[in-house]
């Protein structure tokens, strides 16, 4: 960091020890006493561990001191989820509970920031307000108002709490780059904004505690790029963020995912807009907008009063289904490729996925090759109508991204995206219970990644 150390390493390290060590020894008297609820405490020696933290750029000058300190409480800590005697006594665990998860990251996150922001300040100490201020704020105004509670993968959290997360994290935000930075004030109002709306978002679908890593290190990547765009450039941003998250909430009914899943939709569709610009955003919005309404078994569902036994889809089933597909346009930025058609074919066959188990619910007669054909042909305009789309525009434009033979182009795409999800569909419907049941969760979710990635490949064939 810029600013000079105040005290010898040595003095540092147990300054902040035993900061952290009271405020945790004053949770479990507060919470022997009855004071507070166990995520009360919880949350107020999250908000300690965080004051610590913010302080640190003040007491050392070296990301070595601070990785060796973090590298020392990640030890001291997944000793303490053991159970082990000498974890115990380091983390104190007692009626508070053995450290969570993201206890265990938030030293990592700290380092990290500490590492990336080595001039930058003020990039360190807003994602910091955030865990510190913001997230306690929003646990308290949930538990003490909340009333419209929503699904996450873990349990419920509320809408009340996450508008107060993303009030407090608007201030957090504005106020340091208002008067810190030369950034101007439209600007900073636009940069708070959209970091406020993410970081809810993130915070939302973030489970074991993983927001203390998740949430530091993306508002750190946010402002880091939304500080270089100027005022009109960050408008569009707010503007594209807010009919996002408007249209996920209009069409949550419609669909299958609930809870913080219809968060994490919008949360992947912006982060797609970014990246990609709206040529990416078309597959993953018709996946979205049609797979509840093209397959058989919702129509059958028409009518039926609400239950949540028909959204079952969570945050983790959407970044499941967009994770090749996602991967394909990071390697589309990176290596500067245009890799729009093998990206839309690692949606395409999720989509097809999808297809065979609302068919296969609705019309169990059906042999697996009727369930693939049926899925097969409508993924496939899926994947190949944005990209025709796309390609058609770009000649009609003379861009210099427009691929060269794009009708020819277009045919052969489209009989590839209807081989890719032809076999897709046939895989599932044939070894539905090989990759369904007689896996974990997690397999399963590999296992049809497995499947997706070298299939979506093929659109390299005709990649421009």
């Amino acid at each position: 960091m810029a600013t000079p150390a105040l005290l010898p390493p040595a003095a540092s390290a147990a300054l902040v020890v035993g900061v952290i060590a009271l405020a945790r020894a004053g949770a479990q008297v507060a919470l022997r006493h009855r004071h507070v609820s166990a995520e009360g405490a919880r949350r107020g020696v999250q908000a300690a561990a965080s004051a610590v933290a913010l302080a640190l750029p003040w007491l050392f000058d070296a990301a070595g001191l601070v990785a060796a300190l973090a590298a020392v409480f990640t030890v001291g800590l997944v000793a303490a989820q053991r159970r082990a005697a000498v974890g115990r006594r380091l983390a104190l665990v007692g009626r508070l509970g053995p450290p969570s998860t993201g206890a265990v990251a938030f030293p990592a996150s700290v380092a990290a920031l500490f590492a990336l922001t080595a001039e930058q300040p003020v990039l360190y100490v807003v994602p910091l307000l955030l865990l510190g201020i913001a997230g306690p704020a929003a646990a308290f105004a949930g538990r003490r108002h909340g009333r419209t509670p929503f699904s996450t993968v873990e349990g419920v959290k509320s809408r009340e709490g996450s508008a107060v997360y993303a009030a407090v994290a608007f201030v957090c935000v504005h106020v340091p780059l208002l008067l810190f930075t030369p950034v101007g004030r439209a600007e900073s109002l636009g940069i708070a904004c959209v970091v406020a709306v993410l970081a809810a978002m993130l915070e939302a679908v973030s489970w074991r505690g993983l927001d203390v890593l998740v949430v530091p290190l993306g508002v750190y990547a946010l402002l880091l790029r939304l500080l270089t765009f100027p005022g009109e450039v960050l408008a569009g941003h707010v503007a594209v963020l807010a009919v996002l998250a408007g249209a996920a909430v209009v069409l949550r009914r419609e669909t299958t995912v609930g809870g913080a899943g219809v968060v994490a939709a919008a949360l992947v569709g912006y982060l797609i807009w970014a990246v990609g610009g709206t040529a990416y955003v078309l597959p993953p919005a018709l996946v979205f907008l049609l797979y509840a309404r093209v397959w058989p078994v919702s129509r059958e569902a028409d009518g039926l009063p609400f239950s949540p036994a028909r959204r079952p889809h969570t945050a983790v089933n959407v970044f499941s289904v967009s994770a090749v597909g996602v991967l394909w346009l990071v390697a589309a930025r990176v290596l500067g490729l245009d890799l729009l058609a093998p990206y839309a074919l690692a949606w395409a066959v999720p989509f097809a996925f999808l297809g065979v188990e609302r068919m296969r619910a609705a019309r169990p007669a059906w042999h697996a090759p009727a369930l693939a054909w049926r899925a097969a042909w409508r993924s496939a305009a899926v994947a190949a109508g944005p990209v025709a789309l796309v390609w058609g525009l770009r000649v009609a434009a003379d861009v210099p991204a427009a691929p060269t033979g794009a009708l020819l182009r277009t045919a052969a795409f489209t009989v590839l995206a209807l081989a890719a999800t032809g076999l897709a569909a046939a895989v599932l419907a044939r070894y539905t219970r090989e990759i369904d049941l007689e896996t974990t969760d997690v397999g399963g979710r590999l296992v049809r990644a497995a499947i997706v990635a070298p299939l979506s490949a093929l659109g390299l064939l005709v990649a421009g």
